[in-house]
C-alpha cells in the first residue's frame, strides 16, 4: 500500500469513528425517547410503603401465592381482583378488608412487578407441572382445573394466552357482572364438594367490575367473594389484587403504591 493510500485509509477510519461518536452524542442530547403512557410512569416514592403498612401487615415478595398457601387436601380458589391496589391512605385498605370480617383469614401485602392484568394471570394463575412449584398437579388434576371470567374473552388477547395457564375448562360469561360469576363459582364449588369422585382441586377467577378503580364497585365485589367463602368453609381462598388502578380518572392511579397489591388467604 502506497503512503498516500495509508494516509487516506487512516483519515477514513478517523472520519467513521468521529461520525459514530458524534451521532451518539447528538442522539443522547437532542433526541428524547418517547414517554411511557401515564399509567406506566411512577415516581420514586411510590414503592416506599408507609411505616403504618410495614408494621401492620406481613409483606410477601413477588413469588406466586398459590405456591405458598395452597393446601393439597382441599380445593384452592385463586381470585384476582382487578385494579385492587394498596392505597396511600391505609384506612381505605382497612375498610376493604372489613368485607371479610368474621371469616378465618390472614391479610398481606404482595409485591407485583408489572401493572397489567395479563402479568398477574400468567404469574399467579398458571397451574405448574412437575417440580416447578411447591404445589404440583398431575395431568388428571390439571385437566379438571376451572378458570372463570366475566369480561370480554377477546380483550388483550386473553383467548390466546389463557390456554397456557393449563386449565382443563374455561367458563367465559361474556360481559357478566362479578355478582353473576360469584354465583357460578358457588355452583362450581357446590358441585365439586358434593361429588366424591370429583378431581377439581384448582379454580381461578379474574374479576372485572372494579377495573376502573372505583372503590364502591371494588367493595361490592369483595363482599361477593366473602359471601362465597362463607358458604364453603372447607375451600381455601387466595384473594389478591391484579395491580394498582391504571384506568379511569388519572388521579385514582396516583392514590396507590405502584408495585404492591393487597392479598388475603381465607380458610
Amino acid at each position: 500500500m502506497k503512503k498516500s493510500q495509508k494516509i487516506s485509509f487512516v483519515i477514513f477510519i478517523a472520519f467513521v469513528s468521529f461520525a459514530v461518536v458524534f451521532s451518539y452524542l447528538i442522539k443522547a442530547q437532542f433526541i428524547k425517547e418517547p414517554d411511557k403512557p401515564w399509567h406506566m410512569q411512577f415516581s420514586p416514592s411510590e414503592d416506599s410503603l408507609s411505616v403504618d403498612y410495614i408494621q401492620q401487615y406481613k409483606l410477601l415478595d413477588k413469588q406466586r401465592l398459590v405456591g405458598k398457601f395452597s393446601d393439597s387436601s382441599r380445593i384452592t380458589v385463586t381470585i384476582l381482583v382487578d385494579a385492587w391496589g394498596v392505597p396511600f391512605e391505609s384506612s381505605l385498605l382497612h375498610e376493604d378488608f372489613a368485607a371479610f370480617d368474621g371469616l378465618p383469614h390472614k391479610e398481606y401485602l404482595h409485591q407485583r412487578l408489572a401493572n397489567r392484568t395479563r402479568h398477574a394471570e400468567l404469574v399467579e394463575l398458571r397451574i405448574h407441572r412437575g417440580a416447578l412449584d411447591s404445589v404440583n398437579f398431575n395431568d388428571s388434576v390439571i385437566s379438571s382445573g376451572i378458570y372463570l371470567f366475566g369480561g370480554d374473552s377477546l380483550e388483550y388477547g386473553r383467548n390466546f394466552y389463557i390456554d397456557s395457564l393449563n386449565y382443563g375448562k374455561h367458563i367465559f360469561c361474556q360481559k357478566c357482572a362479578d355478582s353473576v360469576i360469584a354465583n357460578i363459582l358457588d355452583s362450581v364449588l357446590t358441585a365439586a364438594e358434593g361429588d366424591s369422585a370429583s378431581l377439581v382441586k384448582y379454580v381461578a377467577w379474574t374479576t372485572q367490575d372494579s377495573r376502573d378503580g372505583d372503590r364502591a364497585k371494588l367493595r361490592v365485589t369483595l363482599r361477593h367473594i366473602a359471601d362465597v367463602a362463607r358458604k364453603h368453609p372447607e375451600v381455601r381462598f387466595i384473594v389478591q389484587g391484579t395491580h394498582c388502578p391504571i384506568l379511569g380518572d388519572p388521579r385514582i392511579r396516583r392514590e396507590s403504591f405502584a408495585r404492591w397489591v393487597p392479598a388475603l388467604v381465607i380458610n
